[in-house]
């Protein structure tokens, strides 16, 4: 059973509360709800767009400090009228409800991830509910249950000295939660250091990692401490730790072992106390089996795995994660976008974000760029995400490799055409080209590389069997580097 508190409302406001599994009582004001909120149990608390004695703004931030387990949900009458209350996703509100829109399916579907994050934070200790809001743990967004299941894992180490990987998608946030875990531990007001490994060229990166003496190759003209050294009883984050060349990873293993680091060209041996957090979007054990990550450390930086879900299998999370992105955006343009409609966020949750939580940001920066509008419709979203899924479409081969005649479907529509050839064809048009000299045929690989992936790099990289590194360098040869 969901207990609802309905304040402003009736029974015939919202007729898809009719249902069996539903117990909903009405109060006419923000003054009752408050004194109901503080004497009786409810799973969540349903609120009108206008409220007599009390704007639901202020509503919503006096019902958080009376008890912040409990969801605060909005009802939308008009889209203009709401403006208020949707900018406060947040601050307070868990979700909305549109009566002329939503479906009775609709409204459970809400109403029962609400009933499990109210349940989720009563178990939380009063001590770690600081952590939380409305719609999340600190600045992560999103109560489905693969968030929930995450934020349980971060509240059980919080206060540990365990060395974490991260596993999850490029565009997931594992940066957001390495940030979070360094914010949340005993070593918060240490430093917190982050490093990017495929970023920093191999030949450097051990050099970025544990500094290097003076004269140790050419251009050290001076003694360097290294990230370790500066992340000295904090914390360092090794992102993409999976593309770490086998000698870097054996320097990392050594620092798990003993604790202990030395500069490039140096023989002092530094006692170093960091705690170790590293992520990466690959397969760790298959590329054990493929002979390019150790298998030793693995096992000393996979102490307390945690996985992040791609944005696709928790839709749930999108009206909030994308309220909260446009309230960013709002302070960063100075726009007078304020809220998304029903339609325009049904439109986002359609749409399988193949670049997650940074592509949804980026798209939305890109569509209140171009709409000056208080209100995001579906018109003006669809055109951008048609875009993007197009081109996601027109690529979806997971590797980039010449096909064999078998692997080219039976049958082609009759409405196929020349310009439209799948990827497979034109990697295959360009194997066969005779007049094209290697480099030619290297350029026109990466572009189709490139443009299968939508300019991911990590993802670019792995499909054509190279480093990252490597592939930033052939663009580079290539001028195909984008201008800024």
């Amino acid at each position: 059973m969901i207990k609802v508190l309905f304040v402003g409302g009736n029974k015939r406001s919202i007729p898809q509360l009719s249902g069996a599994d539903i117990h909903v009582d009405y109060v006419q004001n923000g003054m009752i709800a408050l004194s109901a909120a503080q004497t009786q149990e409810f799973d969540t608390i349903i609120i009108e767009d206008q409220l007599p004695l009390m704007t639901p703004t202020r509503l919503i931030k006096e019902l958080i400090s009376i008890d912040s387990t409990k969801p605060v949900i909005g009802l939308i009458r008009s889209e203009e009228s709401s403006m208020n209350l949707l900018n406060n996703f947040g601050v307070g509100l868990f979700g909305c409800i549109h009566p002329e829109n939503c479906s009775s399916e609709d409204v459970l579907i809400l109403l029962k991830s609400a009933k499990r994050f109210h349940n989720f934070l009563k178990d939380v200790p009063k001590i770690s509910r600081r952590h939380f809001s409305s719609i999340g743990f600190k600045n992560i967004v999103g109560v489905s249950k693969p968030m929930l299941d995450l934020y349980h894992l971060l509240n059980q180490i919080k206060s540990k000295n365990v060395t974490t990987v991260l596993y999850g998608e490029s565009g997931t946030g594992k940066n957001l939660i390495a940030k979070t875990l360094h914010q949340i531990s005993l070593r918060r007001d240490r430093p917190n250091i982050s490093v990017n490994c495929p970023a920093i060229p191999s030949d450097l990166l051990e050099s970025e990692l544990f500094g290097h003496e003076k004269g140790a190759f050419t251009g050290a003209v001076e003694r360097t401490d290294g990230k370790f050294l500066i992340a000295n009883s904090g914390t360092i984050f090794l992102d993409e730790i999976g593309d770490m060349s086998p000698s870097l990873q054996a320097k990392i293993l050594r620092v798990l072992e003993s604790g202990e680091i030395e500069r490039v060209g140096g023989a002092e041996t530094i006692k170093i106390d960091v705690r170790i957090i590293s992520a990466t979007n690959q397969d760790l054990e298959q590329r054990i089996k493929d002979g390019k990550f150790r298998q030793d450390l693995f096992h000393r930086i996979n102490v307390f795995p945690m996985t992040i879900a791609p944005l696709r299998d928790r839709k749930e999370d999108i009206p909030a994660t994308a309220m909260t992105v446009l309230k960013s955006l709002k302070k960063k343009h100075n726009i007078v976008t304020g809220c998304i409609s029903h339609d325009g966020m049904q439109a986002l949750q359609s749409y399988d974000w193949p670049g997650n939580v940074r592509e949804l940001e980026n798209t939305l920066e890109r569509i209140v760029l171009i709409n000056d509008t208080p209100i995001i419709t579906k018109e003006e979203i669809m055109p951008i995400l048609d875009e993007s899924s197009h081109s996601n479409d027109k690529h979806t081969s997971p590797t980039i490799s010449t096909p064999s005649v078998s692997s080219a479907p039976a049958e082609a529509s009759a409405s196929s055409s020349e310009d439209q050839r799948s990827a497979e064809e034109q990697i295959h048009s360009i194997n066969t080209s005779a007049i094209k000299t290697l480099k030619e045929l290297e350029y026109e690989v990466i572009q189709a590389g490139l443009s299968r992936t939508n300019w991911n790099m990590t993802l670019t990289a792995q499909q054509l069997g190279i480093s990252r590194m490597t592939l930033y360098r052939k663009l580079d040869q290539h001028g195909l580097r984008k201008k800024d």
